[in-house]
């Protein structure tokens, strides 16, 4: 079996051959980024209401749409990684991966503290006040936000050469439509 060619940075699969990224893996990354957009508008809402804090049943409801996601980070397939994880050799391309690795972190340690909170309830009842709570939701919000961009961004650099023309109109579609 030959080994595969780590001399350059582009998509390799196992075989050793360059390969096209496939759309539906983008499709699937895409799914990932709407569900965490509808995750983050319906947190983004949460934080509005403030300093009312959500019913039990909306609170109920957030708890679940944050442990789907929690779910969902931690089967993910770090299309990424997967994608570009090994035989990179460019060290910038190498720290962009490291970078979105660190968001996806992030972005699980977020919800994992948010369903604490939710789990905790208000003050005086629980011990969070609507002032923290607000900013753990928009910590949420705006990182996850950042997060799906960053990701994009990455699979449009990362993979410029090995993207089809509507692999590429769809990353450029999605960043257009969360820049405005």
């Amino acid at each position: 079996m030959m080994a595969p060619d780590t001399s350059s940075d582009s998509p390799i699969h196992a075989s050793g051959q360059s390969c096209v990224i496939q759309e539906a893996d983008l499709d699937r990354m895409m799914t990932r980024h709407e569900q965490l957009a509808c995750l983050c508008d319906l947190l983004e809402a949460c934080a509005d209401s403030l300093p009312v804090w959500p019913t039990d049943t909306q609170a109920e409801r957030l708890r679940l749409a944050l442990g789907a996601f929690v779910e969902g980070e931690r089967e993910g397939d770090a299309f990424i990684t997967r994608i570009f994880g090994w035989g990179v050799q460019d060290p910038l391309a190498a720290a962009l991966m490291r970078h979105v690795d660190a968001r996806h972190t992030d972005d699980l340690v977020h919800a994992e503290d948010l369903i604490a909170a939710l789990q905790a309830g208000p003050v005086p009842n629980g011990r969070i006040s609507a002032e923290t709570f607000g900013y753990m939701l928009r910590c949420f919000f705006a990182a996850g936000r950042q997060s799906m961009v960053l990701e994009e961004f990455a699979v449009l650099a990362l993979g410029r050469d090995h993207l089809t023309a509507s692999g590429q109109s769809l990353l450029f579609d999605s960043l257009c439509r969360r820049a405005s």
